[in-house]
């Protein structure tokens, strides 16, 4: 009676298809339930960078890992920003092979401690100095609105122009 599918019916419940027919959907159910509870553990950010056309800030979207702790986010933040960009059309904020020490969050101040290599000379990059510290802390402002002050150090000591970037 049911013409082209009744071959459906009839391998469906026959032994080892039915079996392997039974897991996969079991498997299926529960990934989809797994993704719909947990995510898949990576949360949506906005990195902003010099455009090669001036002085301006673009943005670029992002899927960074999720993590529990809002240093261990804005860690992974300021390493994405310390990487640069991907898009064709940005350029750089700090030289290449920096990396983020160490992050504090301590009441709604985040004290960010940065390796040395970052304040090196290097003609690629558009921004120096306070500019570059500002174009970075814009991207940890945008992505934690919580954070109102943000201090930054390179290997343990305060430079004078990137002390306090208060919002």
């Amino acid at each position: 009676m049911l013409g082209r599918y009744d071959f459906l019916l009839r391998t469906r419940f026959r032994g080892r298809p039915a079996i392997l027919g039974a897991a996969f959907l079991g498997v299926l159910i529960l990934s989809a339930l797994l993704f719909l509870f947990f995510g898949n553990g990576k949360t949506e950010r906005l990195l902003f960078f010099p455009s090669q056309t001036g002085r301006r800030l673009v943005a670029e979207e992002r899927f960074l890992p999720r993590h529990r702790t809002l240093e261990e986010n804005a860690t992974e933040l300021a390493e994405g920003v310390l990487l640069g960009p991907t898009r064709h059309d940005a350029l750089r904020i700090f030289p290449r092979g920096g990396s983020v020490l160490s992050a504090l969050v301590h009441g709604r101040t985040l004290y960010l401690d940065l390796t040395p290599n970052l304040l090196a000379d290097d003609p690629d990059v558009p921004l120096k100095g306070k500019d570059a510290f500002d174009a970075l802390a814009r991207s940890i402002r945008f992505n934690f609105p919580g954070i109102r002050e943000i201090i930054f150090f390179i290997d343990g000591q305060s430079p004078r122009f990137a002390e306090k970037k208060n919002i």
